[in-house]
């Protein structure tokens, strides 16, 4: 009855989760990729291409595609052989995950999309010397996603009223006519009293906007700035946040400020891009007569001015519609970022097949090789597959979590049977994908960050195998190595832990911690010590009240440090602590010295296995790499639950490692997850956060030959 409806579940998994997850279209073979990070016109030589290794010799130029995605991008092709050259306009990447863009060529096309030659009429009677330019500003330094919607988190600044900030702007070649001022920003704060905000705009001096707003959430001040305001060259504008509006505290976010304003039509550094509608131009500034203009109103498919004439460094022509135009001498075509050739794989073969999938940075793929070799030993088939192979693959070449989840379920799906069992993640995340912060922890292989009932954005590996019943289709943990060095120490406590004998007496040990804060914690810990195996001892440190923490700390010290099969707190938590004081923090992981006997963690708590923090490390990643001690793996949230939900995900995990005597500890937490409801938020919430920070593969009955539990 249960292998029934197991398999009824997963072929509507199956039917349901390809549909929704369509897996990208794989890329010609003869491909190598550009990369490119502001918007504006490229040149790629002959050169550059020989050094990615693009064999030009014989290749007929009349074959080179350029794709984005899988949609063609025209492209001018110049010359042949030596003196071949490429120029195409590229984009500025809008992605969360990556601050470039992607742009694939090809050269086994029948024939490749070209740009298209257009002309213009030369300009009559006077030609406009201006047009309307927007300038947007912004820094985001500041991540708030809880006072974000989904995907929008960054912002620039905070103004905690009273408060004035001045922000220099550069109006390059602005004119003294009217212009706007659109200052988007976030109300963070809300009080009782009405209005909650106040926010006075000035510019160069000048009052242009004075607003008071109610609530939270997104508010726009969009203000006329007069005419002889706005200057060329230096402006600035200040914004005042009083204080006067009775609130308790008047926060507001500063996003982002966009200028609207006259500007001459002068090139800077050769280069103009202008919109404007019907009409006779003149564009100045040019360095040299040779200039080119294109039409880019459609910027994958632009076309070349055939007929532009400069002189004396100014260019005229007359534009028949609205439309959006690049003027720029031969020196001002930009350069792309990298030139990375394809790294060719047999991901898409679908004879493969794999017990044990590794997804690694490539920085860690040499140091890989002991875990590797060690699974191997043990009866798993592991492939390991780097993130630059699956992006490539299954991204088109761009960054992104959801590149990685189409592998896992194409492997999952299409390759040969049976399926993988496991999923390992090895590098550290971060949320700041794009790396605004230029922080210690860079982000090595992403997590997923999603919404959920309490946390607006929590990294959720889960994710990456949840069907579309959020059935886990393999177990999946994360070492959240930083250094190869680190992923050597991680896998030697590995290899360690499964090599030692399995009747040792601190493994008939489990160590419970509770906090005082509330009475369920102790409630919660008295039942999973319930869920035990018979033949295991339950040690309980348990916080009693504030005047017993240095107590508390040194018995919760002293019984890690004696060795137990497993650790359990109950209680508060944050992304380096555990409960006020705290009982246990960062400060302590120094403190343990438990060698080798190494405990399984679980933390129905919140926040500390906040793993993909840029700045910090979160307690159970510091507990995870500790040398002489610490732990082997655990099971912790990245964001925020309740305890009803934790309390339960706890009592299934337990009967899967004590009673069913999982053989993994991944496949005791799928387990433990499908005993969840995931259509109750609260427990939906425990599913997608609580992540294993450790080899999915580790055989918990060391020793033992490997039972597993019913879970696939």
């Amino acid at each position: 009855m249960l292998h029934a409806l197991l398999t009824r579940r997963l072929a509507l998994c199956l039917l349901l989760f390809s549909a929704c997850v369509p897996f990208s279209a794989p890329l010609p073979a003869a491909r190598v990729k550009f990369l490119v990070s502001a918007d504006g016109l490229y040149r790629v030589s002959a050169a550059q291409l020989r050094d990615a290794g693009v064999a030009l010799d014989g290749l007929d130029p009349a074959a080179l595609q350029l794709l984005r995605g899988d949609r063609a991008i025209a492209i001018r092709v110049v010359g042949e052989g030596n003196d071949l050259a490429i120029e195409f306009y590229g984009q500025a990447s809008d992605s969360p995950y990556s601050a470039f863009n992607v742009y694939w060529l090809t050269w086994d096309a029948p024939r490749g999309k070209r740009m298209r030659e257009i002309t213009v009429l030369p300009a009559r009677d006077t030609p406009q010397r201006t047009f309307q330019d927007t300038l947007r500003v912004t820094q985001p330094t500041l991540y708030v996603p809880q006072a974000a919607s989904a995907g929008a988190p960054w912002f620039w600044q905070s103004l905690s009223a009273p408060m004035t900030t001045t922000i220099p702007l550069t109006l390059v070649s602005g004119q003294s006519a009217p212009a706007r001022a659109r200052v988007e920003l976030w109300g963070s704060t809300l009080d009782a009293v009405a209005p909650d905000h106040h926010v006075i705009v000035l510019f160069n001096d000048t009052r242009v906007a004075d607003e008071t707003w109610d609530g939270q959430g997104a508010h726009v001040v969009d203000a006329p700035i007069p005419p002889g305001v706005l200057r060329a060259g230096a402006n600035t504008l200040r914004l005042i946040a009083p204080g006067d509006t009775r609130a308790n505290a008047d926060v507001v976010l500063l996003r982002s400020i966009e200028i609207t304003y006259t500007r001459a039509l002068t090139a800077r550094d050769d280069a103009l891009t202008f919109e404007v509608g019907p009409g006779n131009y003149r564009i100045e500034g040019f360095s040299q007569e040779d200039v080119d203009l294109f039409d880019i109103t459609e910027p994958d498919d632009p076309g070349r001015v055939a007929n532009a004439r400069g002189a004396a460094g100014a260019l005229t022509f007359q534009s028949d519609a609205p439309r959006r135009w690049l003027a720029l001498t031969p020196n001002a075509r930009r350069r792309v970022a990298r030139i990375v050739p394809l790294q060719a794989t047999d991901l898409r073969a679908t004879d493969r097949q794999a017990d044990y999938v590794v997804i690694t940075s490539p920085v860690f793929f040499d140091a890989l090789e002991p875990l590797v070799q060690w699974r191997e030993r043990h009866g798993l088939r592991v492939r390991v597959v780097t993130t630059d192979e699956i992006y490539d693959e299954f991204g088109y070449g761009a960054e992104s979590p959801h590149a990685i989840r189409a592998f896992l379920d194409y492997a999952y799906h299409r390759w040969a049977s049976p399926a993988p069992r496991f999923a390992l993640l090895v590098g550290k995340a971060s949320y700041d994908y794009r790396d605004y912060l230029n922080a210690p922890n860079k982000n090595l292989l992403p997590t997923y960050l999603l919404s959920t009932l309490h946390l607006n954005q929590a990294g959720s590996d889960h994710w990456y195998v949840a069907s579309a019943d959020d059935v886990a289709q393999m177990a999946i943990g994360r070492l959240p190595a930083k250094t190869p060095a680190q992923l050597m120490t991680l896998i030697a406590k590995i290899v360690t832990y499964e090599s030692a004998k399995g009747d040792a007496a601190w493994r008939r040990r489990a160590l419970f911690v509770a906090d005082d804060q509330d009475a369920a914690f102790e409630t919660m810990s008295e039942r999973l010590i319930g869920a035990l195996a018979p033949e295991t001892e339950a040690l309980r440190v348990y916080l009693r009240t504030p005047a017993a923490l240095a107590a508390t700390r040194q018995a919760l010290l002293e019984q890690w440090n004696r060795g137990a099969r497993i650790v359990t707190y109950a209680g508060h938590g944050a992304i380096e602590s555990w409960a006020a004081g705290p009982l246990f923090d960062s400060n302590d992981v120094g403190a343990l010295s438990n060698g080798e006997r190494l405990p399984f963690l679980f933390t129905p708590t919140c926040l500390d296995g906040f793993f993909y923090h840029p700045q910090q490390d979160s307690l159970t990643e510091q507990l995870l790499a500790r040398k002489d001690g610490g732990i082997i793996a655990g099971l912790v949230p990245t964001g925020l639950s309740l305890t009803p939900a934790q309390e339960k995900l706890g009592l299934a995990l337990f009967d899967a490692l004590f009673r069913a005597r999982a053989g993994t500890i991944g496949e005791a937490i799928v387990h433990a997850k499908r005993a969840l409801n995931p259509d109750d938020a609260t427990e939906r919430e425990v599913i997608d956060t609580f992540t294993l920070l450790g080899d999915p593969a580790l055989r918990w009955a060391t020793g033992e030959a490997s039972q597993g539990v019913d879970a696939f």
